[in-house]
């Protein structure tokens, strides 16, 4: 079976997002970028591949490189969404770290989870003191390298002013090659404690490290990645402030938990072509089920319908970075855009009913 990589490779989002940068700064901004781009799929032989050479093909085992003996006496059992806020109005505390926090300053950086040593990207905003939470989560076959160029890490942390957390998935992790799945990339329901360790373990350390705003942290992603950060939405409500997810959604694999409070959701997908494996995985299935369930759980939302397929558009991955930043933590979902969404708004982005 031909594995088909999910490679967000569009050179246009990186330009539209440093465009938003821009923008922010009250700078004339430069000649909107054109929105067709580079397909997110490529075959598994395909020439083009993440920018650090790592594939979702390698043929790692469950024996290679570490072993669950690395973390043994401290191996980090995710914990329930909590219901309700440790403070009144504030989203809920991080899960406490069972390790020392490594350094959290811009660039790699290697977490401890489940017994696997988790690799990441970290972007630091100029001052990281009190700065939100951005992570982003890319697709399978593709990596955190690749992914963080690709959407602007940079530009999102100045004009947003969030650290960027850019998580890699096991497979691109010599240390974790342990827990490697080829297929899905992120981990999913009895496994998913191996990738929301990053997530509760980055929150932990940022916070004890640089006093992040716990009301603005976020997650984005495309694919798999979006996938994940659906999950996240499901499963760690109570800390979060708003999504992006690009091309995402539930299915058999991700199945539908309703969250423990409302996320302001922002998703997209790419009409009937927005597919993966020859429909192992059909998108845009996944993202109208996804929305069904939102917004019968209460959750603001709006859906982002484009017509090229299995990737992000610029116009909208702008969007996405836009919506994110109109929002902190609401214990009830309120969204300051339910009244409207703004005028330049994508003429494809709507408020879901």
């Amino acid at each position: 079976m031909t594995i088909r990589r999910e490679i967000q490779s569009n050179p246009g989002v990186a330009v539209a997002l440093a465009w938003l940068a821009i923008s922010a700064c009250g700078s004339t901004a430069p000649a909107t970028p054109a929105a067709d781009g580079a397909t997110a799929e490529t075959t598994a032989d395909a020439a083009a591949g993440p920018s650090d050479g790592a594939t979702a093909g390698d043929s790692a085992t469950a024996g290679d490189s570490a072993t669950a003996a690395d973390g043994a006496s401290g191996v980090e059992t995710p914990t329930a969404d909590a219901a309700s806020a440790d403070v009144a109005g504030l989203p809920a505390a991080p899960t406490p770290y069972a390790w020392t926090c490594p350094d959290f300053s811009s660039g790699p950086v290697e977490l401890q989870v489940g017994g696997f040593g988790r690799g990441l990207l970290v972007t630091l905003p100029e001052d990281p003191k009190g700065a939100g939470v951005l992570f982003l989560w890319h697709g399978l076959g593709d990596s955190a390298k690749n992914f963080n160029t690709a959407f602007g890490a940079k530009q999102l942390a100045k004009a947003l002013n969030v650290v960027v957390v850019t998580p890699d998935v096991c497979c691109n992790t010599a240390s974790a090659k342990g827990c490697c799945s080829m297929m899905t990339g992120w981990h999913f329901v009895a496994d998913a404690h191996l990738d929301a360790g990053i997530f509760d373990g980055a929150l932990a350390c940022l916070d004890a490290q640089h006093g992040i705003d716990r009301k603005r942290v976020y997650t984005m992603g495309f694919s798999a990645g979006a996938l994940w950060s659906t999950w996240l939405v499901m499963h760690r409500s109570a800390q979060l402030a708003a999504a992006a997810i690009l091309s995402g959604g539930v299915n058999d694999f991700n199945p539908w938990s309703k969250p423990a409070l409302p996320v302001p959701v922002l998703d997209s997908s790419g009409g009937p072509n927005d597919q993966f494996g020859q429909g192992l995985v059909d998108f845009q299935a996944s993202t109208e089920t996804l929305n069904k369930h939102l917004r019968s759980a209460g959750h603001f939302v709006v859906h982002c319908q484009h017509s090229q397929g299995h990737t992000v558009t610029p116009d909208i991955a702008q969007f996405a970075a836009q919506f994110l930043l109109a929002h902190s933590h609401d214990p009830a979902g309120q969204s300051p855009l339910s009244a409207g969404l703004p005028s330049k708004a994508p003429a494809g982005c709507k408020i879901v009913p």
